[in-house]
């Protein structure tokens, strides 16, 4: 006997679908975007208006920003004054949980509720590559109900009814304006809606599809006047023309812009996706010569998006679940759905406590909070450095303006604004010469990279005139003594100001990934003790908030048994 929804074994299996949906986005929260937008939403609470121009970078200072996500940075900062980021994470898990039962609305259309305790967790799948907190996922929560409510007016055939109707359109779209630009992608779904519907009309007008009573260019046009309710009116527009011209460009340096690639584990459900969405729809119509032309329009170009850029993903894949759900209604019995259900279910959870949830754990920190120890340590030196040009990585940029505006400003961040430095700064990457070159156009007077643990051969000649060949950290080469001092490090990045100026204590000994070096030249005399005991202590206290000191104290314990340590060297 199946098991009745309301019956216990109904209702266990419907909560173990939850729990396996949720633990689908239950991904920590990673984005280092979320400092600039905290640092946004600092301004806004603290002016009480909008940054119309940047302030958080030496770069851009004074470039006009259109600061489109103002509504989800008001948020964020309250969120996180009140929670840190525990609220951050309970933000997102709020958000992206409450699609939830907008997706089992939908399975009600289809008289699937029965088979919600699969299908929860296969839309959880469909939610996992936006799991991670980003303003996105109100554009998730949106999208998700845009589309439960014209399922509801496709099956049943009423649409809207009368100004009111309209009126709460605009206004639901002027929401979602004013907290991301995915609201885009709803306009889009309104149209391929609109078109879909009336060309079933049109070429199956037995088919069992129900006319609209509706104008849907009035809904569309609502929806699209409501987006215009926002701070920077039509301009909105002309920032998406302008991410969509530069969408090729990112997605050579940007992984969020990348397309999918199978060997990256989240992306594994978009693939499955991909093959099983549009393989039911061309079943559904081999069996009923008819289908949704609404679902095969926003498939195909939802499918096109997220095949280029693999933020769009969780769009396709949302719109696909619905639309895959909707197919297997008419193809298969509720009974034998649910029996395949419980294979779904096995798979999900194989899936996820296999490839999934192991990453989950072995995740930190913030990408951005990498840089929590240099930060701390400009913060601390800021009246010796304190208003030098920083280089920064592009993900570090918000969690450095956030840290330490306004004694320093950033080179880059994650914002729109500085996309044309991404290309620009790559090649600047290639060698030394060229690295040189482009920090001393760009005036550079202080460096913070990611900790490169690549190691060089250099050769080495003792006072006995032996040769001996070690290998030593490629910044030695890239980053030359005479020209840079290294005032930082820890395990994630490393810190340089350029020679010039006075800067505080400097490390010549006590270097990252230069131990081994250090070794050899205390074994051979070269070297005294005292003088890295001395500057070993000057790194411990600069590194007082490093994230972690392990490459210290591994050296500091190896010093501990000198010299008895060097035998058998």
């Amino acid at each position: 006997m199946e098991e009745n929804q309301d019956s216990l074994s109904g209702r266990v299996w419907l909560f173990a679908g939850i729990l396996l949906a949720l633990g689908a986005i239950a991904m920590p929260v990673l984005n280092p975007d979320l400092y600039w937008h905290l640092s946004a939403g600092k301004y806004i609470f603290q002016n009480l208006r909008l940054p119309s121009a940047d302030f958080l970078s030496w770069t851009e200072s004074g470039a006009p920003w259109t600061d489109f996500e103002w509504l989800a940075q008001i948020i964020y900062y309250g969120v996180y004054s009140l929670g840190g980021k525990a609220g951050f994470f309970a933000l997102k898990l709020a958000v992206l949980a409450a699609t939830f039962p907008v997706f089992y609305s939908i399975l009600s259309l289809n008289g699937l509720k029965r088979a919600a305790f699969f299908a929860l967790p296969v839309w959880g799948l469909a939610l996992m590559a936006n799991s991670d907190l980003r303003p996105e996922n109100f554009s998730v929560l949106f999208f998700s109900l845009l589309l439960w409510r014209l399922e509801a007016e496709r099956i049943s055939g009423r649409g809207f009814a009368g100004p009111r109707s309209y009126i709460m359109l605009a206004a639901f779209f002027a929401l979602w304006a004013n907290l991301h630009a995915g609201f885009a992608y709803g306009l889009a779904l309104l149209g391929t809606y609109a078109a879909g519907n009336l060309a079933n009309l049109r070429l199956w007008p037995a088919g069992g599809e129900k006319s609209p009573g509706w104008r849907p260019s009035l809904e569309v046009l609502a929806a699209f006047a409501g987006t215009l309710l926002n701070p920077w009116g039509f301009k909105l527009y002309y920032i998406l023309l302008q991410h969509a011209a530069q969408a090729g460009d990112m997605s050579r340096y940007l992984a969020e812009w990348a397309p999918p690639s199978l060997t990256n584990i989240w992306h594994w459900p978009f693939m499955v996706f991909l093959l099983v969405s549009f393989s039911l729809l061309l079943r559904r119509f081999l069996k009923d010569r008819s289908l949704p032309l609404a679902h095969l329009l926003a498939l195909g170009w939802l499918a096109f998006e997220a095949s280029r850029h693999t933020r769009h993903i969780v769009f396709f894949s949302m719109a696909a679940a619905v639309f895959s759900f909707d197919a297997a209604a008419r193809l298969w019995e509720p009974a034998a759905l649910r029996r395949r259900g419980r294979f779904l279910f096995g798979l999900a959870l194989v899936y996820l406590a296999l490839l999934v949830w192991p990453r989950y754990f072995a995740f930190k920190i913030n990408l951005g909070e990498e840089a929590a120890g240099a930060a701390a340590y400009l913060k601390a030196n800021t009246p010796e450095l304190g208003g030098r040009k920083l280089y920064n990585p592009w993900t570090w940029g918000g969690y450095l303006g956030w840290a330490l505006y306004p004694e320093y400003k950033v080179f880059t961040d994650g914002r729109y604004l500085f996309h044309k430095y991404l290309e620009p700064v790559s090649a600047a990457m290639a060698d030394q010469d060229t690295w040189e070159k482009f920090a001393a156009e760009r005036g550079f007077e202080l460096a913070l990279f990611r900790r490169d643990y690549r190691l060089l051969p250099f050769e080495q000649v003792n006072r006995k005139g032996e040769r001996r060949t070690v290998l030593r950290p490629s910044y030695l080469v890239f980053m030359p003594e005479e020209k840079w001092a290294l005032v930082y490090w820890d395990a994630f990045s490393v810190l340089f100001a350029r020679r010039g100026r006075p800067v505080p204590a400097e490390f010549k000994i006590i270097r990252p990934g230069d131990f081994e070096s250090v070794k050899l030249a205390l074994c051979s005399g070269e070297l005294s003790k005292k003088e890295v005991d001395a500057e070993l202590e000057v790194y411990y206290r600069a590194a007082a908030a490093a994230p972690s000191r392990k490459e210290a104290d591994g050296f500091r314990s190896w010093l501990a048994g000198f010299p008895a340590a060097c035998a058998g060297r």
